[in-house]
């Protein structure tokens, strides 16, 4: 690998707009990848890539550094944990192709503990990101997304449309709320035969208060029908500003209201949405 492509990128550094009736999906610094980590899932990845890709840190540090000098390989690794890793944030290597695609889902694992897997042998590092999320949320994902899976979303002016996964983490934009605005959303679910479309459970939870949960009384949305839905929700004029989560979560097989209780027949999508 001798192609390195380097974008040290912040959502909350991303210039947001003055006036309401502008787009409020903003274009993140970096490339849309499903790749988003905690400050700890990013310790994490460095544990991880030291372990199964120490080579590849140390090409990355002797590109950055560029010395003549014999430093020892661990060394190396260090002084890149030190430039990386902070208390309050993260800095993470995450991969792709060189035209900063991910056509085969892979993922560099987020803990020292899971074992190594082989990268594609296309694959660069594309992309040195800054972890946003301070809380780790409750996984889940479907059961099955053979027949049922979210194929569109759409918040104003903002869209992210997918094929069939059992769950996504959309991370390459960020969703702009003002407190105290009504927002348009709506939703198409993906059916393996849209002749015949199944009748799904929709729910979305916003975690307003950013403590880490979605909690039941943090749905702004729930409802089931064999169309898309088109609904609108208040943004709560005491939100807490920041950057916080938004799960949508399809089910046909009924859902629930319990965001960390595994879906049957969906999916389920996470993305970042910032306050203001």
């Amino acid at each position: 690998m001798n192609k390195f492509v380097f974008v040290a990128a912040s959502m909350m550094g991303v210039a947001m707009h003055g006036h309401a009736n502008e787009d409020i999906a903003q274009q993140a610094n970096y490339n849309e990848l499903g790749d988003l980590l905690t400050v700890s899932q990013a310790e994490g990845r460095f544990a991880w890539l030291a372990k199964c890709y120490d080579g590849l840190l140390v090409e990355i540090w002797e590109q950055m550094y560029n010395t003549t000098e014999i430093v020892p390989k661990d060394q190396k690794l260090n002084q890149l944990k030190a430039l990386w890793l902070t208390p309050n944030k993260a800095q993470y290597l995450t991969f792709a192709n060189s035209d900063f695609s991910n056509p085969y889902g892979w993922q560099a694992g987020n803990s020292d503990t899971e074992a190594c897997s082989t990268m594609p042998p296309e694959y660069v590092p594309v992309a040195l990101q800054t972890t946003q999320l301070t809380h780790e949320y409750c996984a889940n994902k479907s059961f099955d997304n053979e027949w049922e899976w979210i194929e569109k979303v759409t918040v104003e002016d903002f869209v992210h449309e997918s094929l069939s996964h059992d769950y996504t983490a959309v991370s390459g934009k960020v969703i702009t709320l003002p407190a105290g605005r009504t927002v348009k959303m709506s939703v198409t679910p993906g059916n393996k035969e849209p002749e015949y479309p199944s009748y799904v459970a929709l729910r979305v939870w916003i975690d307003w208060n950013q403590d880490g949960q979605l909690a039941a009384n943090e749905i702004v949305y729930k409802s089931a029908s064999d169309a898309p839905f088109q609904f609108t929700f208040d943004v709560p004029t005491d939100a807490v500003d920041g950057v916080t989560l938004m799960r949508v979560a399809s089910d046909a097989g009924g859902g629930s209201d319990d965001a960390c209780k595994r879906t049957l027949y969906g999916e389920v999508e996470d993305y970042l949405v910032t306050i203001r």
